[in-house]
């Protein structure tokens, strides 16, 4: 079964454990919403970025209200793929990298004085977030300038071995990109 069926059609856990909900208040959040199709979304934002980036619960509902489209996945040349936003036992082993969500920083926190950087600020903010799937923003990286940018999509081009399809993807992104 692939993985875009495997996260539909999963079967949520009904127990509380903290892995899974994060807390007591999360679990009863879900109880009370089961049915609502963004729910892991909204636990994963509530439970582990609101700790992890010590948000507010009003900056945790700005970023789902903000990012509700972006948080259910992704086209990759006209496939789909879903998001994975399950922890714990909600989460579809074996984990995918193109199906696990994960919060880039827009800005890299290394530009930030707080991270030896010069910018002023805290880069943890969620106006400073957007959703990327793990495989991309592990190969993204802490990319700061254009020069990085371009190593790394030169450096990943490199590995395509068919130049004509290189080709025919970057004229088809050039006329998406700009009409």
């Amino acid at each position: 079964m692939d993985v875009n069926t495997l996260i539909e059609t999963r079967t949520l856990y009904t127990r509380f454990n903290e892995y899974t909900w994060y807390t007591q208040d999360l679990y009863g959040f879900w109880v009370a919403n089961y049915n609502d199709p963004d729910i892991l979304f909204k636990i994963k934002i509530k439970g582990k970025y609101k700790k992890l980036y010590k948000w507010t619960d009003k900056q945790c509902d700005k970023f789902i209200e903000d990012n509700l489209e972006d948080s259910r996945g992704y086209f990759v040349d006209g496939e789909w793929f879903a998001y994975d936003w399950g922890a714990g036992n909600n989460k579809i082993t074996p984990v995918d990298k193109m199906h696990e969500p994960h919060l880039d920083h827009i800005i890299p926190r290394s530009e930030f004085k707080k991270y030896g950087g010069s910018r002023p600020g805290n880069p943890d903010v969620p106006e400073n977030m957007r959703i990327r799937v793990r495989r991309l923003n592990e190969n993204k990286g802490d990319t700061n300038t254009d020069v990085e940018r371009w190593a790394t999509i030169y450096d990943m081009l490199d590995d395509v071995d068919d130049r004509a399809v290189i080709r025919a993807k970057l004229q088809a992104y050039m006329e998406e990109k700009c009409k």
